[in-house]
């Protein structure tokens, strides 16, 4: 739900030189770490405060960024269909 915590994950980890996926990793190293950009593609608000979005319908949100971007092979890093199960 709130991303902020996995992409300072994800950027501490590059700068250690410790990220799990090796070509980002690489590429990091290579390029230097301006050459990247980290973008919260979008805000769900969900319509009942409390209980908050529902996982499924994340899901479908998730999936429709991943067919919008290919985020696989020469389009990006992910190695995973399935981001979460990742």
């Amino acid at each position: 739900m709130n991303l902020h915590g996995p992409l300072n994950r994800h950027r501490f980890a590059l700068a250690i030189g410790a990220h799990p996926i090796r070509a980002l990793q690489e590429d990091w190293r290579r390029l230097g770490p301006e050459a990247f950009e980290f973008t919260i593609a979008e805000v769900v608000t969900p319509q009942d405060e409390e209980a908050g979005p529902h996982e499924d319908e994340l899901w479908l949100l998730e999936q429709v960024w991943i067919e919008r971007t290919s985020p696989f092979g020469e389009g990006g890093y992910n190695v995973h269909t399935r981001i979460r199960d990742a």
